[in-house]
């Protein structure tokens, strides 16, 4: 549709204002900084999907002067129109404020704002009135925005929106056209294969967050194994010169000599032929004795084998999250460090910003420095002009920085990056605590070594011998020589059996540590062999974005002469990130993002965009271009036209219409 007349009453100041544009024609609307051409503009958009040209938050039509704002005025905005059938249509909105008088009281009190609606003069609901806008274009709120503000779709648009519509207007590819078209892809769909399944498939977006999942915590394993493997390697007992076998050999040799010793000490300590048979029966009771302290000694060795070892793997564990704790600790300082950067910057550009826009045209300028005489009124204008273009530019340059460089989202993602690493800080705090407990839990549980002259199997039999020597007490004077010198011989003998069945049992550790280390091995290469999966499959989605960007990029250049899309942006670890980022020509000849082009070139690539968009949609719209004056030469798109030009002679507005 097309514009024929916008009329506007009380509208931001604009008392009244009437503006004809005869059978659709184009125009320029002339005036001075703070004439009201922007107000035009916002009457326009307002009228049509309630906003602001300039997407202000806090836009109100109402007027205001010095006092604040003027009460019982009607706001109003009638614009008539022509639509693509021919028809002629007037729609008009008024916005006013409500006042009631509540019972009791003497006079009215204000109770908020209302604003009435009309469609060729007659009264209607909001409701019908925006269904009638919808009808006229296209049926989506956003379509009038974007066909009528030429920065709306290259700037103020979220980039996954932008890219939905490029691919509703040229066309979308299937994951399947890729796959099939990109022969490196053609184990990609048994990446995406959901476990389980035989035909239920990721999408590459669902696998590529599983998989970077995957892959962290894999990673995360390994970097613990070969700590696990020192700690094992470290538990293994120098054996060196030792021989398990020689040592069994010893043992045996031991309770061998123990059992002859024990048997020559009852031959000596027998005194008559009378107490043979007491010493034999002590001599029987003392090889017992050496043969159950032999078994109660290796026992002792290894019972507690098996939780020394569990101890050692809760000492480890408990070691492994205290590292991932002083790791989170480092990087939620520099996390906080991060923060406070991006909030100086904030403040910083923020200083900037209102440094410039208070920054005012200097009269003393407009005379020459040499002469004094006041320079010429035009060389004075384009001073003037020069100098608003240049604070103009140098504010958005400062806006776009804040944008990319310390925005709020960029600080919100700072704070709950914060919040992650404090939550996992005391998470890896609490597991540390809690494996040291076990580990001390396990210690707790390792039975104390017993000497088998404590237990009551030793007490019974030395009890027995100990009845058995009372009958040769009288004999015992005449054999204490020899029964001495053969214990001397006994006690040396147990010293040395007693330090074999030590280097046997640490043999046993020895073996269970190596296998650990052999468990720990095979677990590292399997995840290894995991990791190199998961990276391939990682590895094949980035090849298929770019499969598809490539493809997308044929068909949507195809749509537009110079205007060229992102569509994705390399990363520094080989990777990509979607996005959709409107490039535009430099006078170079490069393409460059639209936010750090020169006002004419983000025009007209917004331009060309509107007028792509409008012949898919087929609904066509007045388009607004404000700044024009800094456009020496606009496209044409075939679409009604109308500029905002600042002249600084036209103290009121002036419209100038292209018949």
């Amino acid at each position: 549709m097309i514009l024929l007349r916008l009329k506007l009453e009380n509208f931001q100041g604009l008392r009244s204002l009437t503006l004809d544009f005869p059978d659709g024609c184009c125009g320029s609307i002339y005036g001075d900084n703070a004439t009201g051409k922007t107000t035009v503009y916002n009457a326009l958009t307002w009228l049509l999907f309630d906003k602001a040209s300039t997407s202000a938050k806090s836009f109100t039509p109402k007027t205001r002067d010095a006092g604040g704002d003027v009460h019982h005025l009607n706001h109003g905005v009638t614009g008539t129109f022509r639509t693509e059938s021919g028809r002629v249509m007037t729609l008009q909105k008024v916005y006013h404020e409500v006042y009631k008088k509540k019972r009791g009281a003497a006079h009215e009190e204000f109770d908020g704002h209302t604003t009435d609606y009309f469609l060729d003069g007659v009264p209607v609901k909001e409701k019908e009135y925006t269904s009638t806008i919808l009808n006229l274009c296209g049926g989506d709120t956003e379509k009038p925005k974007m066909l009528t503000m030429p920065d709306y779709f290259p700037e103020q648009m979220p980039w996954d929106m932008r890219r939905k519509i490029l691919l509703e207007v040229c066309g979308d590819i299937t994951d399947d056209d890729v796959i099939r078209a990109t022969p490196e892809l053609k184990e990609l769909p048994d990446f995406l294969l959901m476990p389980g399944t035989a035909e239920r498939y990721y999408t590459i977006e669902e696998y590529r967050k599983i998989a970077a999942a995957k892959r962290k915590d894999i990673n995360r394993q390994l970097e613990g194994i070969p700590e696990r493997i020192d700690e094992a390697q470290k538990a293994i007992p120098d054996l060196t010169g030792y021989d398990e076998a020689g040592i069994e050999q010893e043992i045996q040799a031991a309770q061998k000599l123990i059992a002859e010793l024990t048997a020559e000490r009852a031959t000596a300590a027998t005194g008559s032929t009378a107490s043979a048979e007491v010493q034999k029966q002590i001599a029987a009771l003392r090889v017992e004795i050496a043969e159950k302290k032999a078994k109660h000694f290796e026992a002792q060795s290894s019972r507690n084998a098996e939780t020394n070892t569990k101890a050692l793997e809760a000492k480890t564990a408990a070691s492994t999250h205290r590292r991932a704790r002083e790791d989170a600790e480092t990087d939620l300082r520099r996390a906080r460090a991060k923060r406070d950067e991006l909030a100086r910057k904030r403040e910083t550009m923020l200083a900037e910003y209102q440094a410039i826009a208070a920054e005012r045209w200097e009269p003393s300028s407009e005379v020459c420095p040499t002469c004094g005489q006041r320079l010429p009124a035009e060389k004075v204008e384009q001073m003037r002009s020069d100098f608003n273009l240049s604070r103009s530019r140098r504010l958005e340059a400062v806006n776009q920085r804040g944008k990319t460089e310390a925005n709020k989202s960029m600080v919100d993602e700072a704070e709950q990056e914060i919040k992650r690493l404090e939550a996992l800080i005391e998470q890896e705090a609490a597991a540390e605590k809690e494996q040291e407990a076990l580990a001390a839990q396990y210690l707790a549980q390792c039975q104390p070594s017993t000497p088998f002259e404590a237990t009551d199997e030793y007490l019974a039999l030395s009890q027995q011998i100990a009845e058995l020597t009372g009958k040769l007490a009288d004999e015992s004077k005449c054999v204490e020589g020899a029964v001495a010198t053969v214990d001397e011989r006994i006690k040396a003998a147990n010293e040395a059996l007693s330090a074999a069945n030590e280097r046997s049992a640490q043999f046993q550790v020895a073996r269970y540590q190596r296998s650990r280390i052999e468990e720990l091995e095979a677990q590292e290469k399997r995840l290894a062999s995991e990791y190199d999966e998961t990276e391939k499959g990682l590895y094949l989605c980035d090849v298929f974005t770019k499969a598809k960007v490539s493809m997308l990029d044929s068909r949507i250049n195809g749509k537009f002469q110079r205007v060229r899309f992102q569509l994705f942006t390399d990363q520094l670890n080989g990777g990509v990130k979607e996005g959709c980022e409107v490039l535009v020509p430099a006078e170079d000849g490069r393409m460059i993002p639209y936010a750090y082009a020169n006002n004419a070139a983000r025009i007209n690539a917004g331009l060309e965009i509107i007028s792509t968009l409008a012949a898919h949609w087929d609904v066509h719209m007045p388009v607004f271009v404000d700044n024009a004056e800094s456009v020496t030469h606009l496209i044409q798109t075939g679409l009604q036209t109308i500029r905002l030009v600042v002249s600084e002679q036209d103290k009121t507005l002036r419209l100038e219409v292209v018949e």
